[in-house]
């Protein structure tokens, strides 16, 4: 089974693919769950948003409302007036679509409109 981990128990650093049959053994250390293996301690990824934003950033996902997430490279439409994003050329009611918060459209418009514009090329 792989594992993805980091070597810092803020999952600060990079993200490693870790196989769990390298692994030692498990412990706990305040709290923390820690691998340890032949190279060294590492520390499970422990979701949450805000991890993911620091490890998806420079894959192009950027977060457009505090409950989301977004890859920027799938955004196909803006509706600026409902502010939200939509994945598919010919969105429609039931068309995949995530949120952009309302106090973040003006700051946003213009990156949200050049994604668009590149994803339709």
């Amino acid at each position: 089974m792989i594992q993805p981990v980091t070597r810092d128990r803020n999952n600060d650093g990079e993200v490693i693919m870790m196989d769990m049959a390298d692994v030692l053994y498990i412990q706990t250390e305040d709290g923390a769950v820690v691998f340890h293996t032949p190279e060294g301690r590492f520390f499970p990824l422990v979701p949450s948003l805000s991890m993911y934003a620091k490890h998806t950033d420079n894959i192009n996902f950027q977060k457009l409302d505090r409950t989301n997430l977004v890859n920027m490279k799938k955004v196909k439409v803006f509706d600026e007036k409902r502010g939200m994003v939509f994945f598919e050329d010919d969105a429609g009611p039931n068309s995949p679509s995530a949120i952009v918060a309302f106090m973040n459209i003006g700051k946003l418009k213009d990156t949200i409109l050049s994604w668009i514009e590149r994803n339709l090329k």
